[in-house]
């Protein structure tokens, strides 16, 4: 696969990940504490986010 494709489905489902995370944090006891799964999908998608924009952003040299 392309790593121009591979960063943008990376960096869409990281972005995606996240805004569920955070509504989903935000809606459960009242925004003051994430469960254990909640800390988890948002480290996750914050990764996702970082390789997204490494696979969109980095140059093969030819050798």
């Amino acid at each position: 696969m392309d790593a121009k494709t591979l960063g943008t489905i990376q960096l869409v489902g990281g972005i995606l990940a996240l805004f569920s995370s955070l509504s989903i944090g935000m809606m459960s006891m009242r925004g003051m504490m994430y469960s254990m799964g909640g800390w988890g999908v948002l480290i996750l998608a914050t990764l996702f986010i970082i390789t997204g924009v490494h696979h969109l952003t980095e140059t093969h040299s030819r050798h």
